[in-house]
């Protein structure tokens, strides 16, 4: 029983890598930081919410390398990858969700969420690239959102665009990476109970098919920031080794509803 453990805890785990985290210092990216780091792997978690790193480095006990980075800066993410020498698993889970009607959206929110949500991922991906081609291969895994394939919520139609471009340059660059030994994949969520989620709800009328009573059929609860974790231990460890180009909803079936 001991040896078996062993064997599936090497793969399922990451002793021995390095992952980098963006986003890392609150909701979903901190779970994951604190997942990968119970995995065993050498996390640098990146944000541009400095307190919140900090907070992680002291719940850690100092078992992370935190970095300060303003993902929707291209110097900014420079930067960020100048301190990273090897890297085996990057996961984008940096981007914001400001909700507002339709008709309120202006010019200056959509770059803005787009320069984070989407671009500032282009460019983390292609630092990765680089970096992992020369090492051999990696994991890269981009968190997206159900919102990306059909209505979930309304009021919030320019978020769900940007993710749909990541989907498009997840199922994009899977091939032609895969060659490198470089996987793609994305995770999309479903409606996750983060405390920013929480009170943007509390803040703001939430509408849309997802909040309708029977849409999503594991409504016994909301979608944890574990839930999203998991997911991307899976696909950032071995156990996911001939997986790629995948977009995997953890949304409590609302997408086959």
């Amino acid at each position: 029983m001991g040896e078996a453990k062993s064997d599936l805890e090497t793969l399922f785990g990451l002793v021995g890598k390095t992952a980098l985290v963006t986003g890392a210092a609150t909701g979903i990216g901190r779970e994951i930081a604190r997942l990968f780091n119970r995995a065993g792997a050498e996390v640098i978690a990146a944000d541009i919410n400095e307190a919140g790193l900090r907070s992680l480095e002291r719940e850690l006990d100092g078992q992370v390398r935190t970095v300060s980075c303003d993902i929707g800066d291209p110097a900014s993410i420079s930067a960020l990858f100048g301190t990273v020498e090897y890297l085996d698993v990057l996961v984008n889970c940096a981007a914001i969700y400001p909700m507002r009607p339709f008709e309120e959206v202006d010019p200056a929110l959509i770059d803005r969420m787009l320069n984070i949500n989407l671009r500032g991922v282009f460019f983390c991906i292609q630092k990765a690239v680089g970096i992992m081609k020369r090492n051999g291969g990696g994991s890269i895994v981009n968190i997206s959102s159900v919102n990306s394939m059909r209505a979930c919520i309304f009021d919030n139609a320019h978020y769900g665009i940007t993710k749909a471009g990541l989907n498009s340059l997840t199922t994009t660059l899977a091939p032609e990476f895969g060659p490198a030994g470089i996987r793609i994949n994305a995770v999309l969520p479903g409606g996750v109970a983060t405390d920013q989620a929480m009170k943007a709800m509390e803040e703001f009328p939430v509408r849309g098919p997802m909040m309708q009573p029977g849409r999503v059929p594991l409504a016994n609860r909301l979608c944890a920031p574990s839930d999203i974790a998991n997911a991307c231990l899976f696909l950032a460890s071995d156990a996911s080794a001939y997986v790629t180009g995948q977009l995997l909803a953890v949304d409590g079936g609302f997408l086959v509803s």
